[in-house]
């Protein structure tokens, strides 16, 4: 039998920072390589292609955006492809749209599938610190948890269906937070371009 090591909590903390330093260098090299070679980034096929077929694009876009929570994946990256595949305001309801359908996902069908045994078995500390939180000050919490882009929405929406936080709640949050960050992301990624 094979035994996986533990890491310490000081390695963990290690692993986390070398993981931000990496993904802040990849969004900066690719900056600037998109500012100094834009050719390399030439997507005119892309576009071509989801002008051709739209309705499949937008519909397989949305199937892999509301399932894409049970994964616990942040939407960061697909946020970012939607500005390369439609137009601004579109990405954007588009975004929303998904952001909204894997949010019912998560909320109702996580203890379903039994993803909450998983989580609250893995991270029983920081499930317990996110139900305390939540207990206090549901709206506020489910927004701007929303909106750091760090962590993954869909577990704030879990552990609101398992305080049973009523799902337009959350939902309202999703769209004060998500909305704002995605906003933020597509708006500004299409001036650049």
């Amino acid at each position: 039998m094979i035994r996986i090591p533990k890491f310490s909590k000081e390695n963990k903390i290690k692993v986390r920072r070398k993981t931000l330093f990496i993904w802040i260098a990849v969004v900066v090299v690719t900056l600037i390589l998109y500012l100094a070679k834009r050719d390399l980034f030439d997507i005119s096929f892309l576009k071509e292609y989801v002008g051709d077929h739209k309705l499949l694009v937008i519909s397989l876009y949305l199937i892999i955006l509301t399932f894409i929570g049970l994964t616990f994946i942040p939407s960061t990256p697909f946020a970012i492809a939607g500005v390369l595949l439609f137009p601004p305001m579109e990405a954007y309801i588009i975004n929303l749209a998904g952001i909204i359908t894997s949010s019912i996902v998560v909320y109702y069908f996580t203890q379903y599938l039994r993803i909450d045994l998983w989580l609250e078995s893995k991270y029983p500390v920081q499930i317990e610190k996110i139900k305390k939180a939540l207990r206090k000050k549901e709206l506020p919490i489910i927004a701007g948890w929303s909106f750091f882009p760090v962590v993954p929405t869909d577990l704030i929406i879990y552990v609101g269906s398992t305080l049973n936080i009523p799902f337009w709640k959350c939902a309202l949050g999703i769209i004060i937070g998500e909305g704002t960050l995605n906003a933020l992301y597509i708006f500004s990624i299409d001036f650049f371009i």
